[in-house]
């Protein structure tokens, strides 16, 4: 099931480019690669809102903990991890912009770019460690059993 979050996410108003996360970052890439970052970017932009946004018209800055989370679950269903990869690195260089822009606070872009390992994660008991969660905390989650044999052969692939 893929997650929705369309009536908090989708923008307002449109943004001028000086200001609109997506658009900074992708200006900031060489020629080659502009094109297959933004087709990264509006995949996840479709994702967290059921094909009703795209780059443009998502509003980076909204993003927190449960959307990058949900999409990082969704892109690993759908990708091969290298290519997941590249398409969290477009995501996480956003996120940096919308917080150079003074569009997201400090606290709302670290906990929105979590990121986790494989040394995360306990395969025995299903516990997966976050660190520097909402308000800097860290804290234990436990995995279902079907995410645990997925995260493993994952893992040996």
């Amino acid at each position: 099931m893929q997650p929705t979050f369309t009536a908090t996410l989708a923008l307002s108003a449109p943004l001028p480019l000086t200001l609109h996360p997506a658009a900074v970052y992708l200006r900031s890439l060489g020629s080659g690669s502009r094109p297959t970052m933004k087709q990264s970017l509006d995949a996840i932009a479709s994702i967290l809102t059921n094909g009703e946004c795209d780059a443009d018209t998502l509003d980076w800055a909204a993003l927190r903990y449960q959307h990058t989370a949900a999409v990082q679950a969704v892109l690993l269903e759908r990708h091969a991890p290298v290519t997941v990869k590249k398409m969290i690195a477009a995501l996480r260089r956003v996120l940096q912009e919308a917080r150079k822009l003074k569009l997201m606070d400090a606290e709302s872009y670290s906990t929105a770019v979590v990121k986790l390992g494989l040394q995360d994660f306990t395969p025995e008991t299903g516990a997966l460690s976050i660190r520097q969660g909402k308000g800097g905390k860290d804290r234990t989650v436990y995995l279902p059993d079907n995410a645990i044999a997925w995260v493993e052969k994952r893992s040996k692939g």
